[in-house]
């Protein structure tokens, strides 16, 4: 006895089409698939209930009365099928847990607003938010421990995708008695020579390498200090003049006393979502579908956030980068 053919979904759905078109012709075109697919697929059904689903004529096809029996029975099944889709697909949305990664405050700028409008269309979704430096975000979304991770300053690799969101400008913090505190900018050429100081807690780790790089590119040796404090007591050790820190513009908006923020000329971070290539997470990819439609707001709005918009960067003469605007003002 021959093996008997399995009955899947798609035969139902060639019966299905075939009946409402008369013709398995016109139920192909209308599918996609070969003609021949759908008769054989249809002739698999009739073969496993032994009885013909149609009866062949030159004008096409019409339902015999066990195919009638057989399409009511079926239309059924697909409903309680497609019933049993929504209701997975709502609970998947509505109650399960996202896990993001950030190490830049969450209060301003881009991410608030992207928090926000999610927490407004998933409302049932709980957001767990860990702190980590972009390395070990990365790392965590390899290994699947997290779902989203906000990154700077990371390459293309295996095992993640990323989506570039927005540009940040580059600030030094600065006593308000600090020779450079009455410059509008900066260079990196002014501070290569400042003793920085910067948290052993994240973003310290991805600061101290964002300094090292750029000062060294000018020929100097960075002095680098890292300290075990919060961000936030960082920057009251620089306000008596210990040292100087650097800082994204939405810590700029902050406010900390006898602190002054410059923008350093030409210095831009890139951040970017970084999500595993292999998520079919669809409340993942809903919250990457509002990143995306926020990253592509007006310039004025990015400006109002002290943030700037993901465009490439402007090249200056001889290829150097040119200067951004302060979007703070």
């Amino acid at each position: 006895m021959g093996r008997r053919p399995r009955i899947e979904l798609r035969h139902i759905r060639y019966v299905i089409a075939a009946a409402e078109r008369g013709s398995f012709r016109r139920a192909a075109e209308a599918l996609g698939v070969e003609q021949s697919a759908v008769s054989r697929r249809i002739r698999d059904i009739e073969e496993e209930i032994g009885g013909l689903l149609f009866r062949r004529h030159h004008g096409g096809v019409e339902l015999t009365e066990v195919g009638r029996q057989f399409l009511d029975r079926a239309h059924a099944g697909m409903s309680e099928i497609g019933s049993a889709l929504d209701a997975a697909s709502l609970a998947a949305r509505e109650s399960s847990v996202l896990r993001v990664g950030f190490f830049d405050p969450l209060a301003t700028g881009f991410q608030s607003q992207l928090f926000k409008s999610f927490r407004l269309d998933r409302p049932k979704v709980r957001l767990e938010f860990i702190e980590a430096g972009s390395a070990e975000q990365i790392a965590a979304v390899r290994r699947g421990q997290m779902d989203v991770g906000f990154v700077t300053e990371i390459p293309p690799g295996a095992g993640y995708e990323l989506m570039h969101l927005w540009n940040e400008p580059i600030y030094v913090a600065m006593s308000v008695e600090d020779a450079l505190a009455g410059r509008e900018t900066v260079t990196w050429n002014d501070v290569a020579n400042r003793h920085f100081i910067v948290t052993d807690m994240a973003p310290g780790p991805d600061a101290a390498n964002y300094i090292r790089r750029h000062i060294e590119a000018r020929g100097h040796a960075p002095r680098i200090e890292r300290q075990a404090v919060t961000r936030e007591s960082l920057l009251h050790i620089v306000s008596n003049g210990s040292g100087v820190t650097i800082v994204g513009s939405t810590v700029t908006g902050l406010g900390f006393p006898d602190v002054v923020f410059r923008p350093i000329e030409g210095a831009v971070l890139e951040f970017s979502a970084a999500h595993s290539s292999a998520s079919t997470n669809p409340v993942v990819r809903h919250l990457l579908h509002l990143a995306r439609g926020l990253s592509e707001r007006d310039e004025s709005w990015f400006a109002g956030q002290r943030l700037m918009r993901p465009s490439a960067p402007r090249r200056g003469r001889a290829g150097a980068p040119s200067q951004s605007p302060d979007p703070s003002k």
